[in-house]
C-alpha cells in the first residue's frame, strides 16, 4: 500500500519557487493523497506531509496558501467510508490543527495578508465539526477575535466565515455564538478599552441578547485570569470600570483561577506574573494612601480548596508536562499553608523548581518503579494533603460533570473527560488513602457510567481498585464499589 511517507521524496516540487504553478499544483493533489492514506498515516501532528503542507500556509503566494488550506483540512474532514478508528484520529486533527493556527499567529512580526487564510482554514474546521466537537471551543473564540480586530479586510473575512459555519449547523450567527458564549468571553472582553465598548463587541451583546455587564459578571471567572496572565491590563481595567468593581478585588475574588494558571508556568514567567500581580495589589492600595502588606500565602490559604481543584484539574491533561507541573504545585501549595506567612515570590518560585524536579526524578506510581524513600515520604504527605481537600475537589468536580441542558454545550465532552482523567490521577496520588474515601470518588464517577466516557470513568474504576487491593473493606463497602458497575452494565 502506498503511504504518504512515500511522497517525500517530491516534496521539492511543492517547496520550489521557480515553478509556482507546478507547487500549487502538487499541493493541491495531496489533497487525493491524504483522502487514501490508511490510518497510520493520518495523523497530522506525525506526519511530515502534514507538517509540510502547514508551512505552505504561510507562503507569500495566496495559490499555494489555499491550495493548503484544501490539504490541510483533507485531515480533518470525516469520509462517508472512515472506520471509527479514522473518525477519531480526524477529530484529534481538527483540535491540532486550531493549535497550529494559533502558534502561526504568534510567529507573526504583525497584521499580515496570510491571516485570511488562516481564518478560511478555522472556518473550514468549524464546518467539518460537529456542534459538540472540541475543536468548535477553539475555532469560535478564534473567528471572534478576528472579527473584533481593527483590520476591516480581516474583520469581513471572520464575518463571512462565522455565517458559512452556521448555514453548514443549520443556526443563526447569534444562536452559533450564545452555544459558545463562555468561550468567546475572552476573546470578546480582550478587546475593551476603558471608557470605550467597540463596535464589534456590542454588536456581539446585541446577538447575544445581553448586557455587557451582565455577560462580563458571567464570565468572569474565566475572563479575569485569561486577562491577566495574558497581560491585559488595559482590558481588565475596563472589565472592573463595567461591572464597577475596584481592579484589586476583582482579582483577589479570582485568585484560585489566576493562581493555577500561574503556578502551571515556567519559572520566568511564573515569577513575573506573581510579582505583577503582587506589584497590581501594592499600587491600588498606595492609590488609596492605605498600606495594606499583600501576602501571597494568606491569598493561598483563603481560596486553597477551589486553587487546589484546579490544579488537580491539571492532573487530566493528555500533556505529561502540564500534569508534572500540577503535581509539582499542588506540593508547592502545601509547602506554602504549612509554613511561614513571610514567604516570597523567590522563595515559591524557588520551591515550585525543587517541587519539579523532584517529580522529575520520581517514578509514578502507575509505572511500578521503585519509589526512593525520601520520594515515598513526601508522596505521602502530598496524599495526606490532598485528603484533607478531596471533599470540596469532588464538590466541583461533581459539578463539572453534571450534565444538564445549560451545561451540555459549555462543557463539552472533553472537558468531562479531562475531569474523570483528573480523578483517576488523584486516586493514584492517594494511593492506600483512597481508601477512606472510596465511595465519595465512586459517588462522583457513577453519573457518568451510562456516557459517551463510560471508558474513562472505567479506567478510573480500575484505578481505584489497585489502590484498595490491600485495604481492609467492608462487605457494604464492596457493595457500594460493585453496584453502580452492574446498575449501569
Amino acid at each position: 500500500m502506498v503511504t504518504l511517507s512515500d511522497w517525500l521524496p517530491y516534496w521539492f516540487i511543492a517547496s520550489s519557487r521557480q515553478h509556482e504553478t507546478t507547487s500549487v499544483r502538487f499541493v493541491r493533489s495531496a489533497v487525493r493523497f491524504i483522502g487514501h492514506a490508511p490510518p497510520e498515516d493520518m495523523a497530522l501532528k506525525s506526519s511530515p506531509l502534514g507538517q509540510g503542507i502547514i508551512r505552505r500556509l504561510s507562503s507569500s503566494n495566496r495559490e499555494i496558501r489555499l491550495a493548503a488550506r484544501d490539504a490541510v483540512l483533507s485531515y480533518s474532514q470525516n469520509l462517508s467510508w472512515d472506520s471509527d478508528a479514522v473518525a477519531h484520529i480526524k477529530q484529534a486533527n481538527r483540535a491540532e490543527t486550531m493549535q497550529i493556527l494559533h502558534k502561526l499567529v504568534q510567529e507573526l512580526n504583525g497584521p499580515s495578508i496570510v491571516e485570511e487564510v488562516f481564518l478560511l482554514v478555522a472556518g473550514g474546521i468549524g464546518r467539518v465539526s460537529q456542534m459538540d466537537d472540541n475543536a468548535m471551543c477553539e475555532v469560535l473564540p478564534y473567528m471572534v477575535r478576528y472579527y473584533c480586530s481593527s483590520n476591516v479586510f480581516l474583520r469581513a473575512v471572520a464575518m463571512e466565515q462565522l455565517l458559512v459555519v452556521s448555514q453548514v449547523h443549520q443556526v443563526s450567527v447569534a444562536r452559533l455564538l450564545s452555544c459558545f458564549s463562555e468561550h468567546i468571553s475572552c476573546a470578546l472582553a480582550g478587546t475593551l478599552i476603558q471608557g470605550l465598548l467597540p463596535a464589534p463587541f456590542v454588536q456581539c451583546m446585541k446577538m447575544l441578547e445581553t448586557a455587557p455587564s451582565d455577560f462580563l459578571n458571567r464570565f468572569q471567572a474565566r475572563i479575569v485570569p485569561e486577562l491577566f496572565i495574558g497581560g491585559n491590563e488595559t482590558a481588565l481595567k475596563a472589565v472592573a470600570s463595567i461591572l464597577d468593581i475596584r481592579l484589586p478585588v476583582l482579582c483577589v475574588n479570582q485568585a484560585a483561577s489566576i493562581f493555577a494558571r500561574m503556578f502551571l508556568m515556567d519559572d520566568q514567567p511564573m515569577q513575573q506574573a506573581m510579582l505583577r500581580f503582587v506589584s497590581l495589589l501594592s499600587a491600588e492600595s498606595e492609590l488609596d494612601k492605605e498600606q495594606v502588606e499583600v501576602n501571597i500565602p494568606s491569598l493561598l490559604r483563603s481560596c486553597s480548596v477551589k486553587l487546589i481543584f484546579n490544579l488537580v484539574l491539571a492532573l487530566g491533561e493528555h500533556d505529561s508536562i502540564l500534569r508534572k507541573r500540577a503535581r509539582s504545585a499542588i506540593a508547592t501549595v502545601q509547602n506554602i499553608l504549612d509554613g511561614a506567612n513571610t514567604q516570597g515570590v523567590a522563595v515559591i518560585v524557588q520551591q515550585n523548581t525543587s517541587n519539579m524536579r523532584n517529580m522529575a526524578s520520581d517514578e509514578s506510581p502507575r509505572s511500578g518503579g521503585p519509589a526512593k524513600p525520601h520520594m515515598a515520604a513526601s508522596s505521602q504527605r502530598l496524599a495526606a494533603f490532598v485528603s484533607q481537600h478531596i471533599l470540596g475537589v469532588l464538590a466541583y468536580m461533581n459539578e463539572l460533570l453534571r450534565d444538564t441542558p445549560e451545561t451540555a454545550m459549555l462543557r463539552n465532552e472533553h472537558m468531562r473527560r479531562k475531569a474523570v482523567m483528573a480523578i483517576g490521577e488523584m486516586v493514584t496520588l492517594l494511593g492506600a488513602q483512597a481508601a477512606a474515601h472510596a465511595n465519595n470518588v465512586v459517588a462522583s464517577l457513577t453519573p457518568v457510567l451510562s456516557g459517551p466516557i463510560a471508558d474513562c470513568a472505567l479506567d478510573v474504576w480500575v484505578v481505584l481498585a489497585e489502590n484498595l487491593q490491600h485495604a481492609r473493606l467492608s462487605a457494604d463497602q464492596v457493595n457500594s464499589l460493585l453496584v453502580p458497575l452492574v446498575a449501569a452494565f
